[in-house]
């Protein structure tokens, strides 16, 4: 069984630092803005404060930054470590220093391509993975998209 790609990520804080950026972005600061919304039209029919409302949007601000500062710190912790992935036609092999998984593509809702990597994310938030673009020694960055989405185009009929 010949694998069609293989790549390597090496993590540093940049890759880490835009990865958390994109998650915060396009994820987590929906929830934020609804909720933040949602308690202070509550907040305000309650008690009519002005203040208590500016009060509450400053805590949720600050949550948003501390918790994506914890998310990058923990991800950072893996700077200098790396991830190597083997594509197959029907699964893939995820290899670190001390683990070796196999991972079925049903189990990938989407892939997101950005200017020096890609990012795989996993059904029911289970994980995700960072996929430097220099990171391939067999196949191609074109060949490699277009090869994954057919691979979740098909699942999702």
């Amino acid at each position: 069984m010949n694998e069609n790609f293989i790549t390597e990520t090496r993590f540093n804080r940049k890759l880490c630092r835009e990865f958390i950026s994109y998650v915060n972005l396009h994820k987590q600061i929906w929830l934020y803005a609804l909720l933040l919304v949602l308690v202070s039209i509550l907040e305000y029919r309650n008690s009519h404060s002005i203040e208590r409302i500016g009060l509450f949007v400053l805590a949720m601000f600050l949550m948003y930054f501390v918790a994506s500062y914890i998310s990058m710190i923990i991800l950072v912790k893996r700077s200098g470590k790396s991830l190597k992935i083997r594509f197959y036609e029907h699964h893939m092999f995820i290899e670190t220093d001390t683990k070796r998984e196999k991972i079925p593509y049903n189990t990938i809702s989407k892939i997101v391509e950005r200017d020096t990597c890609f990012y795989l994310f996993l059904k029911k938030n289970k994980g995700s993975f960072i996929i430097e673009k220099k990171g391939f020694s067999k196949g191609n960055v074109t060949k490699f998209y277009n090869f994954m989405t057919d691979h979740l185009s098909i699942k999702a009929t």
